[in-house]
């Protein structure tokens, strides 16, 4: 029987690798899957032995909190490497994690590495390039100009697509949505959307509760909307939305339901940029790190922006208020003016059609099990 490690990290890495271990499955039965990752992951029928998701983190210096738990969870790791000898090693994201340790370690047993979804090397850290030659296979990457980048390197890398493009059908009809959330259709909706992390909705609600204060003050009446990611405990983005003095309302359910009703959004700069760009919705761009992890991030960034659809782009589509430029009026101020602008907003969402273009066609993820099987 052919067999498969799989190592994911984070609550998005968790998902896109449920999803491949479920396409892979499919296509071979037979197949046993064992590893690191979190709920989606278990979902899909792989025998987990620790949940990395609870030690999601940002950056570095965040990790560094739950460097215990990522040390016994190599334990259980190469435990099970050296008793079972997997087939293949299969990488999920996580960048931190998975390239210094767990790569060098499959190599350590002689196990090939296949790397789905490439950790922003083209960004910052391509120091840790070295690790990618030495210990990975193949690169199976998202983005067309990753697989330039990785080929321009010595990398063996293939570009799949975005597994998104086969995510963003709304499973609700727009006005099912609407009602089951209790908004007034006569009403422009906001939508907050602060991140998957319970340290990064931390950092970011506070920051997206003002913005939507000075928003109301500005044009009374509209409403807000913020959707909850399934990492996010319900009762504590309950309560924390509870004490703002705007109408909010807390989305429970897939992301596209609450994205079409938005005519506006604020999101946190992430993989969220891309779901609201497929979805059209004019936006702003925030982000705030710890100081720590931003000014090491800033010895490294080699790129200019950080929002996804700006990268994707490579031009700014879409504002972006990162660190110190995040302030409750600056985000306001932009989200009123699409608002107000409807020709300024609508070619904002022309040119987030385009870079929902740029992703690929649908079928990535079974794209991505191809790739896995053939180096099987």
């Amino acid at each position: 029987m052919a067999s498969i490690c799989v190592v994911a990290g984070d609550p998005s890495g968790d998902a896109h690798a449920a999803a491949l271990v479920q396409a892979l499955t499919r296509r071979a039965p037979e197949l046993a899957v064992a590893g690191l990752g979190g709920p989606a992951l278990r979902q899909a029928g792989v025998s987990l032995f620790d949940d990395l998701t609870q030690a999601a983190a940002i950056g570095p210096f965040d990790a560094a909190r739950h460097l215990k738990r990522f040390l016994e969870a190599k334990r259980s790791l190469e435990a099970h490497l050296r008793a079972h000898r997997p087939n293949l090693m299969l990488l999920v994201d996580f960048g931190d994690f998975n390239l210094p340790v767990i790569a060098p370690l499959a190599k350590r047993y002689g196990i090939p590495v296949v790397y789905f979804i490439s950790p922003q090397l083209w960004a910052w850290g391509r120091w840790r390039l070295r690790y990618v030659r030495r210990y990975v296979d193949r690169m199976l990457v998202l983005f067309r100009f990753e697989e330039e980048f990785y080929r321009r390197h010595g990398v063996a890398a293939t570009w799949v697509g975005h597994p998104l493009k086969d995510q963003m059908k709304p499973t609700l009809s727009l006005q099912e949505a609407a009602t089951q959330l209790g908004l007034n259709p006569w009403r422009r909706t906001v939508g907050l959307l602060p991140g998957s992390r319970e340290r990064e909705v931390s950092r970011h609600l506070p920051l997206l509760l003002a913005a939507a204060r000075h928003i109301a003050w500005q044009m009374p009446g509209v409403e807000f909307i913020v959707p909850r990611a399934p990492s996010i405990p319900a009762q504590w983005l309950t309560r924390s939305v509870r004490q703002s003095s705007c109408r909010i309302h807390v989305a429970e359910g897939p992301l596209p339901n609450a994205l079409q009703l938005m005519q506006a959004a604020i999101v946190a700069s992430g993989t969220a940029t891309l779901e609201a760009a497929l979805g059209a919705v004019p936006m702003a761009v925030v982000y705030r790190a710890s100081w720590l992890t931003y000014l090491g991030a800033r010895l490294v960034l080699r790129i200019p922006r950080i929002a996804m659809v700006n990268v994707v782009a490579e031009r700014q589509v879409v504002p972006e208020f990162v660190q110190a430029r995040a302030r409750p009026k600056g985000l306001a101020a932009a989200i009123v003016t699409l608002l107000r602008d409807e020709e300024r907003a609508e070619r904002m969402r022309r040119e987030l059609r385009e870079v929902g273009e740029q992703l690929g066609p649908p079928g990535a993820i079974d794209r991505a099990a191809a790739e896995v099987l053939r180096a099987l």
